[in-house]
């Protein structure tokens, strides 16, 4: 532990010894609001809730300092291989610079790839919107179903919901991320197959779960177009991919220009930016999805140019660094006020807890101190008549992110503006709490954190800001913790054990003794009671609700089942 993590330490052992009454701060500093807010064009971020002095900004900021994070953001920015484990550059952000400056990263020049992909989308977009690509019976495609787990399913599916007022397009968008049939067969029902085009966003062409649904989906097809689906030529109709395995896509059948790069330096859960976001681009247009890249560009510069007390994601990070390691508090909430961004809470529960939920240092070294915390949360309205109740008198402190727009993008200008006054009440009542000394149970202790995020509205320029922000609030976070954000072995670990017991449990729908590779005695119990509720004998039954067949496709034909 550095001298400017002992003076955090210490002084928050003081400030656990001393309470902190941020209602009497506020009372006490008439400029409180002031000191702890800063305003960022049409975004204002307001900490002064949170329980900080000036001196512990002062501490925070010189921790900062002394991890040297002018240089690393530098380095994040230049094409350095922060990825240390898998020895990669980490350049999500090269991918919304409208500048075309080139990068030159090991010899090659990342801009000419990254703008010769953006012009393929965006002819690829224009052929689609304009009814130029068409299904194998001739009908025009209508519909877009979007298979990819993780980033690839997540990031693209909420910025289509929450940019739903902005779609330019009847073009439908469905996706599908999760190895659910249920799910699977309920899409499938709602889609005519001669006028749908499938997108399979897949870094490696082998995610499990976007492949077993490849699969399914194929068979449908199959048995929905017949006759028609009759070697590849109908497949370079109705099939499309985003990977970093190009041959593989065109094993399957696709063509070239349904196929968009995805490179090895862009994590998938910093990838919504590429042409991950194709689905965005073909519901808003590009205009709309360039809008979009441009706001998280505008945060760039911002993180990049600003002095750090000033400077938002870095703020935002330095607040958690407190909350967490400095006050304890294990989780945090965050509470959009505006139902087209039910997604983000999830959005930002993957990106903070697989980026920094580590337990091991760059150094190979066990960490001492707690990293990510757990995020979670849920739209207001809503959650006041939940979870707010814990928030506001439950025995554990979380710290709660606000996120509010103040203008409606519906023309209901006065249910937004009730909207923002739950949303303002709560943050304060959080804050003050109320004492009732005739009736205990009515007391609310108060002194709980939370910071506001106001917005003009949420348009796609606000909405990539807002996600860019706590992109780089999570970088913010690594670097002080000395964890590498880009990584993710943990989700690795768990996709090897479903290889290894896939042959356990399929081993009675194929006909086939069971595997001699037994493992721990709960793990058995389960597998033994799985093939005992199986089916009726005790077997597998593959009976499709849909009625699409062939014994749900040809595996031998399917995507390739490594990783």
């Amino acid at each position: 532990m550095n001298n400017a993590w002992a003076n955090i330490m210490a002084h928050a052992a003081d400030a656990k010894a001393k309470p902190l009454s941020v209602a009497e701060a506020f009372s006490d500093d008439t400029n409180r609001f002031k000191a702890f807010s800063v305003q960022w064009g049409d975004l204002l971020f307001d900490y002064s809730k949170q329980k900080i002095t000036p001196k512990t900004m002062e501490l925070l900021l010189a921790l900062a300092e002394s991890a040297q994070l002018s240089e690393k953001i530098d380095a994040l920015f230049s094409g350095d291989r922060l990825n240390v484990s898998e020895q990669r550059a980490v350049l999500h952000t090269a991918l919304r610079d409208s500048t075309a400056r080139p990068l030159w990263v090991e010899g090659e020049n990342l801009t000419s790839e990254i703008v010769a992909t953006q012009e393929k989308m965006e002819r690829f977009v224009s052929a689609f919107r304009a009814e130029e690509k068409k299904g194998i019976t001739g009908l025009p495609l209508k519909h877009c179903l979007c298979l990819g787990i993780g980033g690839s399913g997540l990031g693209p599916s909420l910025v289509c919901e929450a940019l739903a007022p902005y779609k330019t397009t009847d073009i439908q968008m469905h996706f599908i991320s999760n190895i659910d049939g249920e799910t699977l067969s309920a899409v499938l029902k709602e889609l005519p197959a001669e006028q749908t085009f499938c997108l399979v966003s897949s870094k490696t062409f082998s995610t499990l779960e976007t492949r077993e649904n490849a699969r399914k989906v194929r068979a449908w097809f199959e048995a929905t177009l017949n006759d028609r689906a009759v070697g590849h030529e109908w497949i370079a109709h109705h099939w499309g991919a985003v990977t970093a395995a190009p041959d593989k896509a065109k094993e399957w059948g696709m063509i070239d220009a349904h196929i968009f790069p995805f490179w090895p330096w862009v994590g998938g859960r910093f990838s919504v930016w590429s042409s991950i976001g194709l689905p965005i681009a073909l519901s808003v247009g590009m205009d709309g999805f360039r809008s979009f890249l441009s706001g998280a560009e505008a945060v760039d510069q911002h993180f990049r140019e600003t002095p750090f007390a000033q400077n938002i994601p870095v703020l935002m990070g330095l607040l958690g660094i407190w909350n967490i390691n400095g006050l304890g508090y294990s989780t945090q909430a965050i509470l959009p006020y505006a139902d087209a961004l039910k997604r983000f809470p999830s959005y930002c529960q993957q990106l903070e807890m697989e980026s920094n939920g580590k337990g091991v240092s760059t150094a190979g070294k066990p960490v001492s101190h707690q990293t990510a915390p757990v995020i979670w949360g849920d739209v207001g309205c809503d959650g006041q008549h939940a979870y707010m109740q814990l928030l506001h008198q439950g025995t554990v402190v979380v710290p709660v992110d606000f996120l509010v727009p103040v203008r409606s993008r519906s023309g209901h200008q006065d249910l937004q503006t009730l909207m923002v006054a739950n949303a303002l009440s709560q943050s304060k009542a959080l804050m003050e709490g109320q004492i009732d000394t005739e009736t205990p149970l009515k007391t609310c202790d108060g002194d709980r954190p939370s910071s506001t995020l106001m917005f003009s509205q949420l348009t796609p320029r606000m909405l990539g800001s807002l996600l860019s922000l706590y992109e780089h609030k999570v970088f913010v976070q690594g670097i002080l913790w000395s964890v590498n954000s880009f990584d993710q072995w943990g989700v690795e670990l768990g996709k090897q054990l479903t290889q290894q017991l896939l042959p356990r449990l399929m081993c009675h729908t194929q006909g086939q003794n069971t595997p001699n590779n037994r493992t721990d005695s709960s793990t058995e119990g389960l597998l033994t009671f799985f093939h005992r509720h199986q089916g009726s004998d005790g077997q597998y039954e593959e009976q499709s609700s849909t009625g699409y067949g062939r014994n749900g496709g040809d595996r031998n034909s399917d995507l390739q089942t490594t990783g």
